[in-house]
Formats: structure tokens, C-alpha cells, sequence
């Protein structure tokens, strides 16, 4: 079995962005040498929203990152960053191949546990958050052999 972990951020102002970059790229940089990771991949649309979805061995691996020092910094700025924020977690057979951002966005809302943020949109609530619409910004992550 693959644990999968999926995210969805939206950063609220275009002026936390370079911070919000760093950020993700020293996650990033911890994220590919983490014990247990498989694969991933990372996406821009609109609003700014920010998705990433990850496979991992296990929960354990994942949790393994996730409190590493660099996510945990990036968490420790997301109730100030983000205006939404949601995630959730999930076992299935194999990695998948291809990504369907339909379904991850189908998921994201009917599964995703929120994230505290101190400024979060009408809909963060209530999960009912726009479709993805650009498909063009996403990054595979790719785990350092």
C-alpha cells in the first residue's frame, strides 16, 4: 500500500509570496532526501492556490517530514501566509501514474481537514473552493536515489 498525502494553500497576498517560496523550496530540498518518500508533484493554479500531493512508504515516513525542521518552520507561517489551507490523507494499492486534479480537488473537499489560518476566505469553512484551472505550473518531485 502507498500512503498519499494531498495539500491545497492559498496564499491571501501576493506580498508573502517570495516568502512563501523560499519556504517551499527548503521543504522541497528536505522532502526528496526523506526516508520513505516515492514521488510527487506540486501545482500552481490560479488565486494563488498551491497543491502538492506525495507517496510515501507509510504515514511514518510522512509524519517524518512533515516535523522536520523546514516544514515545521513553513508550518509555523502558514496561519499568517494562507488564507485556506487543507489537507488530507489516504492509503491505496499502487502509486499513481497519472494525476487526476479532478479527483483531487473532489477529494480535497469532501475528505480535506482545515488548516487554522488567522485571515481565511468565505470558503474556507465550508470547503468550497473553486475547480483547478491551470494544469500548465506543476513540478514533479522526484526522491534523490
Amino acid at each position: 500500500m502507498v500512503f498519499i498525502s494531498l495539500t491545497r494553500l492559498k496564499v491571501r497576498s501576493l506580498f508573502f509570496l517570495p516568502a512563501f517560496f523560499r519556504a517551499n523550496e527548503a521543504a522541497v530540498k528536505e522532502l526528496i532526501k526523506t526516508k520513505g518518500f516515492i514521488t510527487g508533484v506540486e501545482l500552481i493554479d490560479k488565486g494563488p492556490v498551491f497543491w502538492t500531493i506525495t507517496c510515501w512508504n507509510g504515514e511514518t515516513d510522512m509524519k517524518s517530514f512533515r516535523n522536520g525542521p523546514a516544514h515545521r518552520k513553513a508550518m509555523q507561517k502558514l496561519p499568517d501566509w494562507c488564507c485556506e489551507a487543507t489537507y488530507t490523507h489516504w492509503l491505496q494499492e499502487d502509486v499513481p501514474t497519472t494525476i487526476d486534479w479532478k479527483l483531487m480537488h473532489e477529494k480535497i473537499v469532501q475528505d480535506g481537514k482545515l488548516t487554522k489560518v488567522r485571515k481565511p476566505t468565505q470558503n474556507h469553512p465550508t470547503k468550497e473552493f473553486p475547480v483547478i484551472k491551470w494544469l500548465r505550473l506543476q513540478r514533479p518531485l522526484k526522491a534523490l536515489s
